[in-house]
């Protein structure tokens, strides 16, 4: 069988993770068609008086793990619970299905990933095991990235949709400035600010929920990718051209609610930290993702970020959009 080499290739699950074109352990009447489940849906096959034992509720905190980087707790997936005798019907229309077998037949717990076996585009993980305690040891030993293969599926659905959607203001303002191409939501339609080394564009119908910026500064050596180099570069960079109304207002990070993960890209090494920003002086704030990479042509850092500020709303959607948009960037 074919290991994960898209969704989960910065996984460790990779070494107990095997792709197959079948079902793993759910009937399959396999009739293509698009999926009708909304994005960040998750169905969960799962005998439901399982998952009420202890085994099966830490199997669950593993499934229903929060957004990190968000104000308020927000979970990843909103998940739909049924047992495997329900999976039928529209129901097999999901485009996210985690599928829970436990059977003696199995000599070893492991993950199995199907990929459009009823709907395009979709992905089945059947977490398979001989017992409770084999699938929960499982689970556990790779809970931080449990949930990434239906995180990356859903960033990647988006990308593709930006290619053919998206802002031309923004597009043609990055391309003109820096020289780079990068997708955005079409709403995002107005440049705010502009300097010699800096882009900031938003949503002006949308009370600039979305937000991009586009920076660059001089690469000098790989300690500019640490949590300390990169937030004081960036309130640096925000003080002086992320400002309110008023004097004295400008963006800062929240230094307590940042986190970083270093990952590969089309175009090399990525630094990706996400975290919380508000307005020095003011009650504004929300969340933030950034990428950083190196253009080896130019030997610059270029950094790109998505913030939102959508105040008494639910970001998980939003923050998503923006990271997907940031995954199209292309130095060349």
């Amino acid at each position: 069988m074919k290991h994960l080499l898209i969704l989960l290739a910065a996984l460790t699950l990779l070494s107990s993770c095997n792709e197959s074109s079948k079902s793993s352990g759910v009937k399959t009447t396999v009739k293509k068609s698009q999926t009708l489940s909304a994005p960040y849906e998750l169905l969960l096959v799962a005998n439901k008086e399982w998952l009420k034992t202890v085994n099966g509720e830490v199997f669950m905190y593993a499934v229903n793990q929060d957004i990190p980087g968000l104000p308020q707790k927000e979970p990843n997936f909103r998940i739909t619970t049924i047992n495997p005798s329900a999976f039928r019907g529209t129901f097999t229309v999901y485009a996210n299905i985690i599928n829970v077998d436990i059977d003696k037949k199995y000599k070893e717990a492991k993950f199995v990933l199907s990929r459009d076996v009823y709907v395009k585009p979709q992905i089945i993980l059947s977490v398979q095991a001989p017992n409770d305690m084999a699938l929960v040891e499982l689970v556990e030993k790779n809970k931080d990235r449990f949930l990434d293969v239906f995180i990356n599926a859903e960033l990647e659905r988006e990308c593709a949709f930006l290619t053919s959607t998206h802002s031309g203001v923004a597009y043609d303002a990055v391309k003109k400035k820096f020289g780079y191409s990068i997708y955005v939501p079409k709403d995002i339609d107005k440049v705010n600010k502009e300097s010699a080394d800096f882009l900031w564009a938003s949503a002006n119908g949308r009370n600039n929920e979305l937000n991009l910026c586009v920076y660059t500064y001089p690469y000098t050596s790989d300690s500019t990718f640490t949590l300390d180099y990169f937030t004081h570069k960036r309130d640096s960079v925000m003080k002086e051209n992320v400002q309110g109304e008023k004097e004295g207002q400008y963006m800062v990070t929240e230094r307590y609610a940042i986190s970083e993960k270093h990952k590969n890209g089309k175009d090399g090494y990525i630094y990706e930290v996400r975290g919380l920003w508000e307005m020095e002086n003011d009650m504004m704030g929300g969340p933030f993702v950034s990428y950083s990479q190196v253009d080896t042509d130019k030997h610059l850092v270029v950094v790109v970020e998505g913030f939102v500020y959508a105040p008494k709303k639910e970001k998980r959607e939003l923050i998503r959009e923006m990271e997907a948009s940031l995954m199209t960037l292309k130095l060349k």
